[in-house]
């Protein structure tokens, strides 16, 4: 189910899992890169660093943003531009005299979220962090997980679409697990073991279904109504079948009100009845719709 064309959408209930407490502290840049389909905002966390390496790291988040912008990451020309936050929390991790980190990072895509607290990298004053230097431990980890974001949102255009993306980030955890910094890289070969599993190939078709009904068949409601119910319906396979995977309660956080407009009108107590057991803590939207 194919679509290149087709309008920005913005959904409001993306905007929670987006949103992050803001610090006081915090050093932030925003940019939005030209002829790139990443809108990228960068925040980087001084705030446990000692007062020197702080001075150090104080333009790091400008840093981390010139290295999205200077590449091109998604490859097609019909994705719609999308935004991504990326925050690093930075700690202090002296070696022999050399300037390292202990670092946390947390990537937000448009409906999916993406924590990891188990990173380390090495960076000197006045280096610039760029791709001429083969790989690095903080740009692998930054361009791992925008390729999972960008593997994600291909997911929408058509079945299966976003392979491409998560076999570059399942290389780049090959280069990471035996790199000068290997630790952690073990856990994010383990998080790909899952996106390859039969269970998230599950998920990713059920976007295709999802999307085809909010975006393909626009002004044919039955028609929506019927691509988004199957999509309702995989999604409650895929979560049967594996409770755990996030990726699929973090869907339903970020579409449950687009869902709910889709159908308030409809009558269909089913699909309301399986929102409701899908997400309990939302019962009291899904009641007033279930006859």
């Amino acid at each position: 189910m194919r679509r290149k064309n087709f309008p920005v959408l913005v959904h409001a209930c993306c905007a929670a899992l987006l949103a992050q407490p803001l610090l006081a502290s915090m050093k932030t840049h925003a940019a939005t890169p030209l002829n790139k389909t990443i809108k990228a905002k960068v925040t980087v966390i001084i705030d446990k660093l000692p007062l020197d390496k702080r001075q150090k790291m104080a333009k790091f988040d400008q840093q981390v943003l010139r290295y999205i912008e200077s590449y091109n990451y998604v490859e097609e020309d019909f994705v719609e531009p999308f935004e991504v936050g990326v925050q690093l929390f930075l700690e202090d991790y002296p070696y022999n005299g050399e300037d390292r980190y202990k670092c946390s990072i947390l990537v937000n895509g448009p409906d999916l979220q993406y924590s990891d607290k188990r990173a380390q990298f090495a960076f000197q004053e006045r280096e610039e962090l760029t791709r001429t230097q083969g790989f690095s431990a903080i740009g692998g980890l930054v361009d791992f997980y925008l390729y999972l974001v960008v593997g994600n949102e291909l997911d929408k255009y058509d079945e299966m679409a976003g392979a491409h993306y998560f076999e570059k980030a399942r290389a780049i955890v090959e280069q990471g697990k035996f790199g000068q910094f290997f630790y952690g890289w073990d856990r994010r070969d383990d998080l790909m073991r899952s996106i390859f599993s039969d269970n998230y190939k599950k998920f990713r078709n059920m976007k295709n279904y999802y999307f085809y009904g909010m975006w393909g068949v626009q002004n044919d409601l039955p028609k929506q109504r019927g691509f988004v119910k199957q999509a309702i319906q995989q999604l409650k396979a895929v979560l049967a079948e594996k409770s755990d995977n996030l990726a699929a309660t973090q869907f339903i956080d970020a579409h449950y009100l687009e869902i709910v407009d889709l159908f308030k009108e409809s009558g269909d107590s089913e699909v309301f009845k399986t929102l409701k057991a899908l997400n309990p803590e939302r019962a009291e939207i899904y009641n007033e719709y279930i006859q």
